[in-house]
């Protein structure tokens, strides 16, 4: 083994046999292990083993995890660097299936003398027959002063004895000039040349032809991931003419196999099917998004307890059916999601080789689809590089069907693209010489011109890169992703900054147009984009033929015949895929149904209301708070806030047992704070109140579900309750409560507090819509000498935080608070209230 440490500009670190200049050799260097420091436990060279030297370093004696070797070294403020070492087991630790290894910096503060510790790479599931391992990542120094650097490998259990060789430190440096080379790399390698060749026929004169040519799909992949429901819904129609103007490749979620819809037995993906059909037929190529999942929690639950023959079984049943109901129709399938940071199906089977088995199967019962590995860490983070490149390596080797390799690539918010870094990770994983595809991407950003620049560099590095072959959005819609990550918004289906800018990108600077006469040659060469295209011939300024043609990787050539008598032909009309579509909707009032009935104790003749908080519930899907009101009290109102302004809530429902009815607020999926529910409670003699329930709604768009309160009385206060977060709120009238649903899986459930007695008469009002922005509030407030029953939300576009009774200055209003940004013409949402006097 041999030790070379340089503190020139450079700035590297070797360990192990390399050709770099020896600049700054340690004084007194004997075994290797000099500078290398050891923490109270045997390090000793090796001459037995190494890697890249003539000997490594043997750790033994190991009593604590954070043992193991460790360097000072010299780094420089806000620089990139890479690192790597290799190490491998002597032997596995009785007891222990897997071993996991680290590699950390230790970086001493100038100005407070703290340390920070920032992780490097972190390595799961190494066992002693691996061999040779490498660890190591890129990574960045933060921007500021340091008195002293310590990279040092940890993580491993404690007596676990290991070699260690060939270790080495490089700065990376800045790419100045990126943007320029990844053009240059796009004209070499998106574009190819395209020879004309026009056969004129001798009735037509040259001079009065010219010919469109029109680039009109990408050979290149630009794909997102799509609801599968959102393609087969007619409801959904703007969306899907959008999707197929947008992108020409779909990543189907819905085949993960907690997704499954039936049961164990009978399980039911028709629905994803029904969506790859769909998109098939629009000639688009579909990612089947994942058979299996690796990481622990992401099987259905009945697969959690099995173990052994029985898992094996289980999945290959899964497979069978999987692969029958897809035969031929996906253009990829992830088969095993994640390996690198979950091995649920080695650990259950015994079979530390399991997942080659899954490849194997999956290309035995259906060889259209390539198969990928897909990871996260490798791409936006480089943490586990090294690690996916090592294991797609070993995948190559086994020959079980590896056919391209997925980087998931979620920016994390407010994270702005490096492209130096980004280049540096796909040239480590294109080493194998397999397609890479970029198969998640989404970022944030806190306005959407600077998302609009993040997303142009993410995609302009990607489609430059020789081994990326696709780059899938994960989602591209508001309403089905972050807001902040999105494209387009809105059931106006407005598009942002980001998504006009990659219109443009794919639409016109990545996309060719050429209008041209003949008048000058009937042959001639042009360089485009690699795709499909659309060729219109006009004579004297008129259309007389179309014919289409594509362009591959290599030069091609057309030979256009003209002949024919030159009239005029139509061309298809082009329509915008933007343009709004109508949608109809359903009313119904199915499943109506009285929950009971309560009359105010109260001696009372003059009508007066409170409103009484829950108090905040569990953060989590389903999570629920009540309140109910005092004594003398009846409940006439039901609604539900997130004081964060979220819109991830479920919404109410008014219950009634033994006499009392109670206001419900129930929580819903992807919440990061509790809701609250609030009773609007009222006292009024002999005010009686009939508690009704009915829905669900149908499952399209705007379906309603109609409560009449008819005979009953008055609709003093409304709720609406989806399971899925999918619903635009309540309407209140004079005569009903009615819930609108937002969703396509399943509709909402209505309830109303119908009363009646002491004299009362009501009426509904509403504000006029709020504010785009999150947070924003509308309010109205009854008539003079009227008093506030209930309050709730409505909005035509979804996504409300909620709504509250909130008294100022002694007057009741009705707030109503959006729960996300909004675009374009769309509206914010509207406070209804019920409105009543004696």
């Amino acid at each position: 083994m041999r030790l070379k440490y340089f503190l020139a500009v450079a700035s590297i670190l070797v360990w192990g046999a390399h050709s770099a200049p020896e600049l700054l050799p340690n004084p007194g260097f004997e075994s290797g292990l000099t500078n290398w420091l050891h923490d109270g436990f045997p390090m000793t060279a090796d001459t037995s083993q190494h890697h890249g030297g003539a000997t490594s370093a043997k750790c033994t004696g190991r009593t604590q995890a954070w043992q193991g070797p460790a360097q000072v070294v010299h780094v420089k403020s806000g620089s990139r660097y890479a690192f790597h070492i290799y190490i491998r087991l002597v032997g596995d630790l009785p007891g222990t299936v897997y071993q996991s290894a680290g590699v950390t910096i230790n970086l001493k503060r100038k100005d407070n003398g703290a340390d920070e510790y920032v992780t490097i790479t972190h390595q799961q599931f190494l066992t002693a027959a691996d061999g040779w391992v490498q660890l190591g990542a890129d990574f960045f120094v933060p921007n500021r002063e340091y008195t002293q650097a310590k990279i040092f490998v940890e993580g491993l259990d404690p007596h676990v004895d290991f070699y260690a060789d060939d270790a080495s430190l490089t700065e990376i440096a800045e790419d100045t000039n990126w943007k320029a080379d990844a053009n240059s790399r796009i004209e070499s390698l998106r574009k190819s040349n395209i020879h004309f060749n026009f056969n004129v026929a001798s009735n037509f004169n040259v001079n009065d032809l010219r010919v469109q040519i029109d680039h009109t799909k990408h050979l290149f992949a630009f794909g997102t991931q799509a609801t599968a429901d959102y393609i087969v819904n007619p409801d959904y129609r703007q969306f899907q003419n959008i999707l197929y103007h947008m992108f020409n490749w779909v990543t189907i979620q819905e085949y993960k196999w907690t997704f499954n819809r039936g049961t164990r037995e009978h399980p039911d993906y028709s629905v994803a099917v029904a969506a790859t059909d769909e998109l098939r037929k629009h000639g688009l190529h579909v990612r089947g998004h994942c058979m299996f999942w690796a990481v622990p929690g992401n099987q259905p639950s009945y697969a959690t307890s099995l173990t052994g023959q029985a898992m094996k079984d289980t999945v290959e049943l899964h497979i069978k059916h999987m692969t029958e109901i897809t035969k031929g129709k996906l253009s990829h399938w992830d088969v095993d999601n994640e390996l690198l940071h979950g091995h649920f199906f080695e650990s259950k089977t015994g079979d530390k080789n399991y997942t080659y088995h899954m490849f194997q199967a999956v290309h035995a019962a259906d060889p259209t689809p390539s198969l990928f590995l897909n990871d996260y860490s490798v791409l936006v983070n480089g943490n586990s590089t090294l690690a996916y490149l090592n294991q797609i390596k070993q995948f190559k080797a086994a020959n079980v069907g590896l056919g391209g390799v997925g980087v998931q690539s979620h920016f994390h918010r407010y994270e702005a693209p490096d492209p130096t870094l980004l280049k540096h990770r796909l040239d480590l994983l294109a080493q194998p010489g397999l397609p890479i595809w970029v198969t998640e991407l989404d970022l944030a950003a806190p306005d959407e011109n600077t998302r609009a620049d993040w997303y142009e560099t993410a995609l302009r590095l990607y489609f430059s890169h020789p081994a990326v072959e696709g780059i899938i959005f994960w989602g591209f819609w508001d309403h089905d992703m972050d807001p902040k990550r999105a494209l387009v918004h809105g059931y106006t289906f407005t598009l942002d900054k980001a998504g006009l800018r990659y219109l443009h990108l794919i639409k016109e600077e990545w996309s060719t147009h050429l209008n041209r006469s003949l008048s000058s040659g009937t042959s001639f060469t042009a360089r485009g984009f690699q795709g499909d295209y659309n060729l219109v011939v006009y004579y004297k300024n008129k259309p007389i033929k179309t014919q289409t043609f594509s362009v591959g990787k290599t030069d091609a050539t057309v030979n256009v015949q003209i002949s024919g008598d030159g009239n005029e032909i139509q061309l298809p009309v082009q329509h915008n895929p933007f343009a709004s579509v109508a949608v109809t909707h359903s009313t119904t009032s199915a499943g109506l149904r009285n929950e009971g009935t309560a009359t105010s104790t109260s001696t009372s003749h003059q009508l007066s209301c409170v409103t009484r908080w829950s108090g905040v519930s569990e953060v989590g899907y389903n999570k629920i708070t009540e309140v109910s009101c005092n004594a003398n009290e009846i409940l006439t109102g039901c609604t539900s806030y997130l004081k964060n302004n979220d819109w991830h809530r479920d919404g109410e429902q008014i219950r009634f047992s033994n006499g009392e009815a109670t206001c419900r607020a129930i929580n819903g999926y992807a919440t990061t704070l509790g809701i609250q529910a609030s009773a609007r409670c009222c006292s009024l003699s002999g005010l009686t109140c009939t508690y009704k329930t009915a829905g669900p709604s149908g499952s399209g768009v705007d379906d309603q579900v109609v409560i009449p309160c008819g005979a009953d009385g008055y609709p003093l206060g409304c709720a609406t309750l989806s399971y899925l977060s999918d619903s635009d709120g309540t309407l209140m009238t004079n005569t009903s409560c009615i819930g609108q649903n937002d969703g396509v899986a399943a509709g909402v459930v209505s309830y109303a507090a119908c009363c009646k007695g002491g004299n009362i008469k009501c009426t509904s009002a509403h504000s006029a819509p709020g504010g785009h922005q999150v947070g924003a509030r509308s309010t109205v407030q009854c008539p003079a000498g009227q008093v506030m029953t209930g309050c709730n939300v409505y909005t035509p576009n979804a996504k409300a935080a909620g709504a509250f009774i909130e008294t100022t200055n002694g007057v009741d209003h009705c707030v109503a608070v959006n729960g996300y940004e909004r675009f374009g013409n769309e509206e914010g949402v509207v406070a209804y209230a019920t409105c009543c006097h004696v």
